[in-house]
């Protein structure tokens, strides 16, 4: 059997050379004996969808600073703090910083899973044992989606890293690649699972998703939704997000998901921590940029205590300009739990709150991947394409009006485009981890200063012995600007 491709945890360890991965054979005998088994081999299989779940959804990972940094979420706790500062700070890098788990954490944890889903792969080239061609077809498909999901999340939060597949030589130096190249590979191994899943007929169980039970068809549709996802959002500015291959979106997207990707949780093996913390009451509450959206008459953003003259308690009726999706999906509060003296910048008078019983039960489903955020692609890639007419239907179809009871648009691209910025910032949230940055990155509305991507890990540079670094900040605070203006870090904002 081909070289086992070792954790990428254990590798950094003890790796030598600088800005490349290096490791030697790292064979393991009791590997091969333990993949000599069925069981075993099925059990690493249901289990790739579950361990990118939890890696992406983690406390001890990006998903609330991401939330944070993109003025959708509020926070004065912990490095969710940090990631709000105003005006932002550079992103500390160092390896010493008390949170520095959180972006080790994300980096390390889809190295991980992408090493599973490596080793999967190999197992299944060359196992002896009799499975037929369907549950190949499955354990395939599933460790190719995992892949591609893994390369693809890298890529949109990083600068640079490794791409690291079944077929990588891990014997040989590696070179760390750019975040172009990460999407590119991400999106070409969720072509592969395309194809298996077009090509066979299986049916994920609910050992692999619980409470769903997808077809291949199905399974094929959600494989293109991601690829859709990746290709969307990143952007890094305008000028990624206007070179993006749109007529490809369109495609993925239009071949996208017909229900929600909603995993039930367990709170056992399946949870959010992500949903957890950025929606119970006292922790992460809505950014007034949001609230401002839906309701204009609100402020868009908390001055000093003044401020709470300026907010009314709302009326629970429908008011003309009024997204009656803060009535029904958000939560006004009379009380703000944050600490003044870290700024009244932080402050909001709302949280969200359509995942309240959830947070009750702990055992519903957990929306991953809603079918409106794949209309609001196929929307935005008609607009891009010239489908003016196809992108206002789709808009005036979905939850803006349905829900909402927000008037139509009209066959406008800035009409059009305003409103899928809304519907992503309003009915897609708390649904997939990063989306509200993603978005308010590519359309240049993230705060000066905010970083537009992380680097590798502090702790990672140096076992890797490349230089240190880091971005964000704004010129004349105490820590300073790194990066490159509109490349590494925000010249833009709201």
């Amino acid at each position: 059997m081909k070289a086992r491709v070792v954790e990428l945890l254990i590798i950094f360890f003890i790796l030598s050379g600088c800005e490349g991965l290096e490791v030697g054979n790292l064979n393991d005998p009791d590997f091969d004996t333990a993949y000599s088994q069925r069981a075993t081999i099925e059990s690493r299989a249901g289990s790739l969808i579950n361990n990118w779940f939890i890696a992406v959804h983690n406390y001890n990972g990006l998903a609330l600073p991401l939330l944070v940094a993109a003025d959708a979420g509020t926070c004065s706790w912990g490095i969710t703090r940090d990631a709000g500062t105003e005006p932002r700070w550079m992103f500390n890098n160092q390896a010493s910083y008390a949170y520095s788990y959180q972006n080790t954490g994300f980096y390390m944890s889809l190295y991980s899973t992408l090493n599973d889903a490596n080793d999967l792969l190999n197992i299944l080239k060359e196992t002896e044992l009799d499975f037929t061609d369907s549950e190949k077809a499955r354990m395939t498909a599933v460790a190719r989606f995992i892949q591609g999901l893994c390369l693809g999340y890298l890529g949109m939060t990083y600068d640079k890293g490794f791409v690291v597949t079944e077929e990588t030589d891990m014997t040989v130096h590696i070179e760390v690649s750019p975040w172009k190249t990460l999407i590119t590979e991400g999106v070409h191994s969720l072509d592969k699972a395309i194809d298996i899943c077009n090509a066979n007929t299986f049916v994920l169980t609910s050992e692999y998703l619980p409470g769903e039970q997808w077809n291949s068809e199905e399974f094929g549709r959600l494989a293109s939704s991601f690829a859709a996802r990746i290709l969307v959002f990143s952007a890094r500015n305008k000028s990624d997000d206007s070179q993006t291959d749109w007529a490809k979106v369109y495609d993925y997207a239009t071949h996208g998901i017909e229900k929600d990707f909603a995993p039930l949780a367990d709170d056992v093996m399946w949870y959010s921590n992500y949903f957890a913390y950025a929606n119970y009451s006292g922790w992460v509450q809505t950014d007034m940029y949001v609230v401002n959206m839906m309701d204009p008459s609100m402020p868009s953003r908390w001055v000093d205590e003044d401020t709470w003259d300026l907010v009314q308690d709302p009326v629970m009726s429908h008011k003309e300009g009024v997204d009656d999706r803060i009535f029904t999906d958000y939560q006004y509060l009379y009380s703000c739990p944050f600490r003044i003296e870290r700024g009244y910048y932080h402050f909001s008078c709302y949280r969200y709150r359509r995942l309240d019983q959830y947070l009750s039960t702990w055992a519903e489903p957990m929306p991953e991947f809603r079918k409106e955020e794949n209309d609001y692609m196929i929307a935005e890639a008609a607009l891009h394409t010239g489908r003016t007419g196809e992108a206002a239907d789709i808009i005036n179809a979905s939850p803006r009006v349905t829900r909402g009871g927000l008037p139509p648009v009209p066959a406008d691209p800035e009409s059009i485009s305003e409103a899928i910025h809304h519907e992503r910032m309003v009915e897609l949230m708390s649904s997939g981890v990063g989306i509200q940055f993603f978005q308010m990155r590519k359309e240049d509305l993230l705060q000066p200063g905010t970083p537009l991507h992380y680097p590798i890990p502090g702790s990672q540079l140096q076992i890797m012995e490349m230089e240190y670094y880091t971005f964000g900040g704004t010129e004349g605070t105490e820590e300073g600007v790194a990066g490159m203006p509109g490349i590494d870090y925000s010249t833009g904002g709201w």
